[in-house]
């Protein structure tokens, strides 16, 4: 018999016992993991190049040269960061859709061009209000290079071994995180932001070649189908939906403006743009660890401890920044990177382990989307509060006290499965 809240089957005599359960479990993880090595691989490098591995991290290396160039302000780049973000939003919908509809490999190879081609639109603004537009544009068009195409392939191809796999597929976003950023703002100190841009519009090209390893279609196999997990227009009337959200969410506005606005604070601090940038590289470092390390707990554990950890980490590392300046800089990144490695992996990880694959794309397209939103709210406080103080001292304790809010919401997660 299913058990009736996750839809696993219930174990065998075998099973019960914890050692041969074990060995049985880590057998049939390592089979999924030698079968679907190459999807995993491509999902991973897909990530990497899209809309969250390129312009997340990478954004806010142009603001102290666009401000220089058509006078962006550090509260109108938060505001047209938001505006964008809600573009994005706007599509999930759609995006799951034609996922659904079209399969992983054409929602992918969609989402590669369209982040090119918002990339190059943005390499020739000359205005603040060119300069919202062509965000808006990659927002809305470029919303499927999100991880949710590439999440999905790897989600119908895994059991036993899915967190472990989700956590190698978000992979890609840390190295993209880690390398891209000191060789972006390596490019643009030396040739301008507008040759940066371009560049970065040849790599979001490049994520076509793994668009094209993922599988056309994902079946959902007879054990998904008959997943008591509720339909999709259920999903509303959940109390765990909207914990769930409301978690994801709040860490979000406590935390990502913290991301967009790293370079800027450590700049501000007296740190060269090419210092910072490469200081930025560690939170990829720390991101890369950190996917991994979640994604293997993940099959082991509950994953609701380890968003909650994730998110006090990130507040010590927020107030180490706050009263120790350039010099906690280090600290700083990877208490960030260790917040933003969690996220994302918890999120498929989460969405996965509550809702049934056959409503996996919508499922996760909300919960996206909610943490999206959140996420292009909190660089606009986040600027407004520097503009107001003239610090990012208060915006980096505002940050730690915040995420005591889906510290709470991991909780109530985590006392409804005890």
């Amino acid at each position: 018999m299913p058990d009736a809240r996750s839809g696993e089957p219930s174990a065998s005599p075998v099973d019960a016992s914890p050692v041969h359960g074990a060995a049985r479990a880590d057998a049939s993880a390592l089979t999924e993991l030698r079968a679907g090595g190459l999807t995993v691989f491509c999902a991973a490098l897909g990530s990497g190049l899209g809309i969250a591995g390129l312009l997340t991290y990478n954004s806010g290396l142009f603001v102290n040269a666009l401000g220089q160039e058509i006078g962006l302000s550090r509260t109108a780049y938060g505001a047209v960061f938001f505006g964008a973000t809600l573009a994005m939003c706007f599509a999930m919908p759609l995006v799951a859709l034609l996922l659904d509809r079209y399969g992983p490999r054409l929602t992918a190879v969609f989402g590669a061009v369209s982040l090119a081609a918002g990339f190059a639109l943005l390499s020739f603004v000359h205005s603040v209000a060119g300069y919202a537009g062509a965000m808006l544009f990659t927002g809305l068009f470029a919303a499927s290079s999100s991880p949710i195409a590439h999440t999905r392939a790897v989600v119908a191809k895994f059991r036993c071994a899915r967190g472990f796999a989700l956590g190698l597929t978000q992979l890609g976003i840390g190295l993209a995180a880690a390398l891209i950023p000191p060789f972006i703002s390596a490019l643009l100190a030396r040739e301008g932001w507008r040759a940066a841009l371009l560049a970065l519009s040849a790599l979001a090209l490049a994520g076509i070649l793994p668009a094209l390893g993922l599988p056309r279609r994902t079946v959902v196999r007879s054990r998904d189908r008959d997943d008591p997990a509720p339909a999709f227009r259920e999903l509303w009337v959940l109390r765990l939906f909207w914990i769930q959200l409301a978690a994801f969410a709040s860490m979000a506005l406590a935390f990502a403006g913290m991301l967009a606005h790293f370079v800027p604070m450590l700049v501000q601090g007296g740190l060269s743009i090419a210092g910072a940038g490469a200081l930025a590289g560690l939170i990829g470092v720390s991101v890369i660890a950190t996917r991994v390390l979640i994604g293997w707990l993940s099959d082991r554990m509950n994953p609701a401890w380890l968003a909650m950890a994730s998110c006090a980490v990130c507040a010590a590392g927020c107030i180490a920044l706050a009263l120790g300046g350039t010099g906690m800089a280090v600290v700083g990144a990877l208490a960030l990177g260790a917040a933003i490695g969690a996220e994302a992996d918890l999120i498929a990880i989460l969405t996965a382990r509550n809702f049934s694959l056959a409503i996996y794309g919508r499922a996760y397209s909300t919960q996206y989307a909610a943490f999206s939103i959140a996420a292009g709210i909190s660089p606009l406080w986040t600027g407004y509060v520097a503009d107001l103080t003239g610090s990012y001292r208060l915006p980096l304790l505002l940050c730690a006290v915040l995420l005591a809010l889906p510290i709470a919401l991991f909780g109530m997660l985590l006392r409804r499965e005890q």
